[in-house]
């Protein structure tokens, strides 16, 4: 067995420790399980996703103050002593969060000499003002004619006409961007704006800086873990200025062109590419900028606001906010504080139901269970069997039956290899077939890049010069392979039987191409090295890579050499910066989870990691609370360094995957 490793001897008070934390762990899990079979947790990101809806819905003309006070409230209480809003819980401020929650607050009608108001404008000034604010703040001002569009790096609409297979294609970008870029594409082109009674020329420095329209100046990024197309890696070329003067020529031709004659062809191909992908639900992509974008690019085409598409996507809004929905659970802090309203970027329920469903079956419970078998039922009947923008590139025959998952509920478009290949595991130890999950599996293989990795959602996306471009000052608009997914794939074709695959082999040969020189890997969803490394080596050793394999000691040194003083592991999101080596940051639950199964997969004697194992698992009673595992941090990741996450449920079911596989170690 590949993954097998011989008894772990602790010290005599450990499996007892150990047996009360799963059993803790177990019941508040299985307790949060719904009727249907299925979980869902909350998920928090930052504040700018409740700023934003407050200028959507001004934008629109819906001036529902039912909803804008409550969100507005939330930003109040958000805000940090030094009148920032930050990124994550613990982080420092940061200039575009605090700019866009300072003119949210303004348009829910606070005034620029309101005190938190004045704290956050000398803050943002301090910080330079508006001129050093990202693209996608800028348009938002532009949105309401507080920015000159000159100052915005456009996209023509006419890029919906590039013919796959060249680099600038629309399938050329990350699901996440073309979502919300094609809308954008619309925006540019008819620049609606909403005229407000008040300015905030407060936020500029000086007078004069509101003529510097200079495009910002990207954050540097890790890119180290991209594998590069060669057609593109010309040494000699700075693709940034490159891209800088035709970015500048494109906003020209935008801004000055008066007869631009593919116009009218891009834009209705940019509506019906919208409206072809709205699902029933009035959803798009499961995202909130893209169903904000979508809703208002039909706006500003002239679509009525009693329009089916148009109502949906309102609805769809708000049963995403915290507070408001039916479906999503506030925190115990929220439910006391019915004053305050958070708009979720998405939701997590097949992540969850994957995660916290493995958990249980990890600690011993019967895969025929009454509570295993529904979640199985609810999980399949969730497969996405039809082909959206991802199969272009997919190496699947015409008519082969394929089963796929998304993260959301509603987003039949997009499934992703995570959420699939934990699925994928989840339905075979509840007894389905090889030959039942033959759909999955070929869509799973289907995906795989030509590099031997996974990405998340589409295959081949990997054209990195369009990082480049000034307006991708995220640097987050493709979807190359990651160490993460694909150690995570690995680890369930590993526990089916297909760990000697030429395909999982490539993967291998992937993951030993990528590895950082400390032994670590890059943590594409989750924060950070701690993430990417612990998927890698639990799903190499899945598929029965040798743990004496030098590359593999590497890692395994990497993480134990990351336990924190207290016991734990942690590593904070400023870790995202170029040229960090080391985790660096307040042990979590979730983390420390990561690096248990980490050390675990990698035992070869009864010995080996007992100190750092205990360790972790006192650290883990230290975090014991009512509901759980106590953990505010945010360890999961939107885009590298500036959108992260917090899945409420990686305090729990994490932990106790960790601690079922510990307990059978225990017992081998």
């Amino acid at each position: 067995m590949a993954n097998a490793n011989p008894i772990l001897k602790l010290p005599a008070e450990a499996p007892h420790l150990l047996g009360s934390l799963k059993e803790h762990l177990q019941r508040i899990v299985l307790d949060r399980q719904q009727a249907d079979g299925h979980w869902h947790y909350s998920l928090d990101d930052n504040v700018t996703m409740n700023a934003e809806y407050i200028f959507f819905l001004r934008w629109m003309e819906e001036d529902d103050r039912n909803l804008i006070n409550p969100l507005a409230q939330f930003l109040l209480n958000n805000q940090l002593p030094d009148g920032s809003w930050n990124l994550y819980f613990g982080g420092s401020g940061n200039l575009n969060a605090s700019i866009e929650s300072y003119l949210a607050l303004r348009l829910a009608g606070y005034s620029a000499d309101h005190p938190n108001l004045v704290k956050a404008k000398d803050f943002i000034l301090a910080h330079g003002g508006i001129p050093k604010a990202r693209v996608f703040t800028k348009i938002w001002l532009a949105l309401f004619d507080l920015y000159s569009w000159e100052g915005i790096p456009i996209i023509p609409p006419e890029i919906m006409l590039s013919p796959r297979g060249t680099p600038f294609n629309i399938y050329e970008f990350s699901y996440w961007s073309r979502t919300v870029i094609i809308p954008l594409l619309i925006l540019f082109h008819f620049k609606k704006m909403l005229r407000l009674n008040f300015t905030i020329d407060e936020l500029y420095l000086k007078p004069e800086d509101k003529n510097d329209l200079s495009f910002p100046e990207a954050l540097p990024v890790d890119q180290s873990w991209f594998i590069k197309k060669k057609i593109w890696d010309w040494k000699w070329i700075n693709w940034e200025n490159v891209f800088g003067t035709l970015t500048q020529g494109a906003t020209l031709y935008e801004n000055v062109m008066p007869i631009k004659p593919l116009r009218a062809q891009a834009l209705a191909k940019a509506k019906k590419w919208i409206l072809k992908r709205q699902e029933k639900s009035g959803d798009w992509g499961g995202i909130v900028p893209a169903m904000m974008n979508s809703v208002m690019a039909l706006y500003a085409m002239g679509d009525n606001k009693s329009s089916e598409p148009i109502l949906k996507g309102l609805k769809a809004l708000e049963r995403l906010t915290r507070g408001k929905s039916p479906t999503i659970k506030p925190h115990d802090e929220e439910i006391k504080n019915a004053n305050s309203a958070t708009l979720q970027s998405c939701v997590s329920p097949v992540w969850d139901t994957g995660l916290a469903a493995l958990a249980l079956l990890e600690c011993g419970m019967n895969p025929q269970s009454h509570e295993m078998q529904q979640a199985r039922q609810w999980l399949w009947e969730n497969r996405v069997t039809h082909r959206s923008d991802w199969a272009y590139k997919a190496k699947l025959k015409p008519n082969e039956p394929i089963a796929a998952w998304c993260f959301q509920y509603h987003n039949s478009n997009y499934p992703d290899l995570d959420d699939s290949a934990v699925v994928t595991l989840v339905l075979h130890r509840t007894g389905m077939s090889l030959d039942e999950l033959k759909p999955a599996l070929n869509w799973i293989f289907g995906m795989q890049n030509s590099d031997g990795g996974w990405g998340t959602f589409d295959r081949d996306n990997d054209q990195w010069i369009l990082n480049e471009i000034p307006f991708a000052d995220l640097k987050s608009l493709i979807d190359p392979s990651n160490p993460d997914v694909t150690g995570h794939v690995l680890e369930t074709l590993g526990e089916l039987g297909y760990g000697k695959t030429k395909a999982a082999q490539r993967a291998v040969r992937y993951l030993k191409r990528v590895q950082r020189d400390n032994g670590s890997w890059f943590g594409r969803w989750g924060v950070h090295t701690l993430y990417g490394t612990c998927a890698a080596v639990v799903g190499l050793r899945k598929v029965g890579e040798p743990v004496e394999a030098p590359y593999l000691q590497r890692a395994i040194h990497f993480v134990v050499n990351s336990q924190n003083a207290d016991g734990g592991w942690g590593e904070n999101c400023d870790c995202y910066r170029p040229h960090v080596e080391t985790a660096v940051g307040v042990s979590t639950a979730s983390q420390t989870a990561w690096a248990l199964m980490a050390l675990q997969a990698c035992r070869q004697s009864s010995e080996d990691f007992a100190e750092s194992i205990h360790r972790g698992l006192e650290f883990l009673k230290t975090k014991v609370s009512y509901d759980g595992l106590e953990e505010k941090e945010f360890t999961g990741t939107g885009f590298p360094m500036h959108f992260y996450l917090r899945y409420d449920g990686y305090r729990n079911y994490f932990p106790l995957i960790a601690l079922g596989r510990l307990q059978h170690s225990l017992r081998m």
